[in-house]
């Protein structure tokens, strides 16, 4: 099995405690582990895969919370930094439909550089997954994160990335999202992207034209996730539509994060994951069962809270 690196910002969600509701008219809030690369390991963990993260929390009471979290999904955590800043918090509010508003406090995330990395953690991970909801914003962190992306690129390291874009830091610069993002595309083996994120980043307004564009432009194998439809996969030799079991939705908080670790998972089981993504036959398996993982998450609240029972 290949060990996996997960890159980028570990936070703590609150929860809003009544569904339905916006955060202005909430009265409590519930504390859960979060950030997308932190969800993604810790479902990788929960699979019984091998896994290990790299990002900064604070010197806090939350960022020792994420950090025992972290550990009790079996995720390595040797390559977290403990900042002076303050562990990054989000607000989350679920409406009736389990969709989700976010409102950020960033702090600690964003304190993270290339030295507080080592070169062995990066060597001895055959798989490195990008989960940039925070890793585009200026500063520190994005440099790192362009500078590992570019360090493993051309090596035989397998590279996936998953843009996670937030309408709250991208809303007056779209174009500066896609700039980001296609930087990673360009790169990596594996992109998942939502609906929204395929639409955007190609300036289409359909599927259809969308797959077209990646097709046309870039070599990776995409996933696009479809909620409760399932997700879309293709290359530019295939495309398949994978179905998602039906379940009932009480938070979609994780889901996408929960479908590409667990597909992180199953590729990690690939003696040449490289070779295996462009399967046709053995994606679709790999999807199904990412699939299964993440409508399971959907079930409870919190990105991890379901985990425990897989």
């Amino acid at each position: 099995m290949k060990s996996i690196l997960c890159i980028g910002e570990l936070l703590i969600d609150f929860i809003g405690a009544e569904a339905g509701k916006t955060i202005s008219k909430q009265s409590s809030f519930m504390m859960k582990a979060g950030g997308a690369p932190g969800n993604v390991a810790c479902t990788i963990g929960a699979l019984d895969g091998t896994c290990h993260f790299s990002g900064a929390v604070g010197k806090d009471g939350f960022g020792d919370f994420l950090v025992e979290t972290l550990n009790r999904f079996s995720v390595g955590t040797e390559t977290i930094k403990r900042s002076a800043e303050h562990t990054t918090l989000a607000f989350v509010s679920v409406d009736q439909d389990g969709e989700r508003d976010f409102v950020f406090n960033r702090g600690a995330d964003a304190d993270f550089s290339r030295s507080d990395i080592d070169s062995k953690t990066l060597e001895e991970c055959q798989i490195i997954h990008f989960g940039a909801a925070t890793g585009f914003l200026e500063g520190e962190f994005k440099k790192t994160y362009i500078k590992i992306l570019s360090e493993s690129y051309g090596t035989n390291h397998f590279i996936s990335f998953d843009p996670n874009y937030r309408s709250a830091f991208w809303a007056t610069d779209i174009k500066g999202f896609i700039e980001s993002a296609t930087l990673f595309i360009e790169k990596s083996d594996l992109v998942k992207l939502s609906e929204e994120e395929a639409l955007m980043i190609s300036e289409t307004d359909n599927l259809s034209d969308a797959s077209r564009y990646f097709k046309e432009h870039h070599s990776a194998v995409f996933a696009i996730t479809l909620g409760s439809e399932g997700v879309r996969v293709f290359n530019r030799s295939w495309d398949v539509s994978v179905p998602a079991p039906k379940v009932k939705v009480v938070d979609t908080t994780g889901a996408g994060d929960a479908f590409i670790g667990a597909l992180l998972y199953e590729i990690s089981k690939s003696e040449f994951p490289d070779q295996a993504v462009q399967d046709k036959n053995r994606m679709i398996a790999f999807a199904e069962k990412a699939n299964r993982i993440a409508s399971i998450v959907c079930t409870e609240y919190g990105a991890l809270t379901a985990l425990e029972k897989v």
